[in-house]
């Protein structure tokens, strides 16, 4: 495939996931709806195939849910969740990292520090939402690496961190990532008190945007 034609490819599936996303994210589809391929593909004048890879990319965003014999099933990401997910996780998240802190390397704080200048020259689009969500992800990863408590570190790794568009929250990036400098250099400095509050505060405003973004696009 050309590199042309691999750009109009990923193009058609990105504008697919916004679409359907913001279905679901609004309320036109409700918890439990089938997402029917052959119905979306001619209602968005697409062939299946970006329906499918679409659909791949919602549920790993936990917006659908596949089940065999039923296709894609509508499991919306509600305010609720939000609250509680991202609420329980500050504090685990914020454990886990003061407890982590002693025991990352100088090697450890370099990876940090490379991967925050990567995310703040990083140009967010639909082209590199993957990319941003596996540098964040191994941003968070880094820091709560050298915690010894393994019941702690896998509950946190269970919660996870919603993979949903960081495009979403396009317009707060600039303060995510002034957030992520501020926790670098918090473990940095070796203050595990000071890192715990600013992972803590990085988490529950990440969880007010999302809400925020959530709203925005119903009332739109």
């Amino acid at each position: 495939m050309s590199e042309k034609l691999a750009q109009q490819k990923s193009t058609v599936v990105n504008n697919v996931t916004k679409r359907l996303r913001e279905v679901i994210l609004d309320g036109t589809l409700k918890k439990g709806d089938r997402l029917i391929q052959e119905e979306w593909a001619e209602k968005l004048k697409v062939s299946r195939m970006p329906i499918r890879e679409a659909l791949t990319q919602l549920q790993m965003e936990g917006l659908v849910e596949i089940v065999p014999h039923k296709g894609a099933v509508v499991t919306p990401i509600t305010k609720e969740n939000i609250e509680e997910i991202y609420y329980i996780r500050s504090m685990l998240e914020g454990l886990a990292v003061e407890k982590s802190l002693p025991f990352l390397t100088d090697e450890d704080k370099r990876h940090l520090h490379d991967i925050v200048v990567q995310m703040e020259t990083l140009d967010l689009t639909d082209e590199t939402n993957g990319e941003y969500i596996r540098l964040n992800a191994s941003f968070h990863q880094i820091l709560r690496s050298g915690c010894p408590w393994p019941r702690l570190r896998k509950m946190v790794e269970t919660l996870g961190i919603s993979p949903i568009a960081p495009n979403l929250l396009i317009d707060y990036y600039q303060e995510t990532q002034r957030e992520h400098r501020l926790i670098y250099e918090a473990a940095l400095r070796g203050d595990p008190a000071e890192l715990r509050a600013a992972v803590e505060y990085h988490i529950l405003r990440t969880k007010n945007n999302l809400i925020d973004c959530m709203e925005s696009i119903r009332k739109a």
